[in-house]
């Protein structure tokens, strides 16, 4: 398969059902989310999206059509709804959503489902819709492994690259990470102005009433200045070769 023809919409239905058998199936989860001045709206789902299309080129995979609408963005972590461009489901819409989403995927004969997620408020509602396909029996005989791409990166890594000025993976919104592999994934994207965010948001606090232009820096929550192509390229190489590792080892036949 080429690089194009990975994508599971690409297929037949004749064809897919046998390819489902035999590969796994990757599935890039984002949203459509400020993220400050200089990033695109896409980046939540962008980078699960490149993660999820260099696997499948690396181990023969599907990628499926990206989930874009997601959960509510909040303050601390996302900027909230304070800012023009972010648009939610509600958090039981999205679940339910997902679940079907995974139950379909079994039907059409799935064997092994990797869901890749790329937007911080997701991840607990994809873990629980994971959880209620288990409860249903959905998954029988089946593999599902899901993650946020930011749990694939190492303490070391992170500390090679940034010292002790990394404020935690909750305040990492259109900053550094981010922004890094946005320019090493879609430079063209990347608006030039940088702004950073002296006090980033304390992780596991919610506070009402509150303003999320009152805890970012114009939608930004730490540091996007030092952000370059090259700590991108190393972020998006050792997300992937984690993942690569995984898959392998979670696809191998009992």
């Amino acid at each position: 398969m080429t690089a194009r023809t990975h994508r599971y919409e690409s297929f037949t239905s004749e064809a897919v059902g046998a390819l489902l058998a035999q590969y796994p199936l990757f599935l890039p989860v984002g949203s459509v989310e400020q993220h400050g001045p200089h990033l695109p709206l896409n980046v939540d789902s962008e980078i699960p999206n490149r993660i999820c299309s260099d696997l499948a080129s690396r181990t023969g995979g599907l990628v499926g059509p990206t989930i874009h609408y997601a959960a509510r963005s909040l303050p601390h972590c996302g900027g909230g709804q304070d800012f023009p461009g972010t648009i939610h489901v509600r958090g039981t819409v999205f679940l339910n959503y997902l679940q079907d989403i995974i139950a379909s995927y079994v039907a059409s004969g799935v064997r092994s489902l990797f869901i890749i997620n790329g937007h911080y408020e997701n991840e607990a509602f994809i873990f629980e819709a994971a959880e209620r396909s288990r409860e249903l029996g959905i998954l029988q005989g089946k593999r599902l492994v899901a993650l946020s791409w930011w749990s694939l990166v190492t303490d070391e890594l992170i500390e090679r690259l940034f010292g002790d000025s990394f404020p935690g993976w909750h305040a990492e919104h259109a900053s550094l990470c981010e922004t890094a592999l946005l320019l090493y994934l879609q430079p063209e994207a990347v608006l030039p102005i940088r702004v950073d965010n002296p006090s980033p948001p304390r992780a596991g606090i919610y506070i009402h009433p509150t303003n999320g232009r009152q805890i970012s820096n114009r939608g930004v929550l730490g540091n996007s200045t030092q952000a370059t192509p090259e700590i991108g390229r190393a972020i998006f190489d050792q997300v992937v070769g984690e993942l690569e590792a995984l898959v392998r080892t979670t696809c191998q036949e009992p």
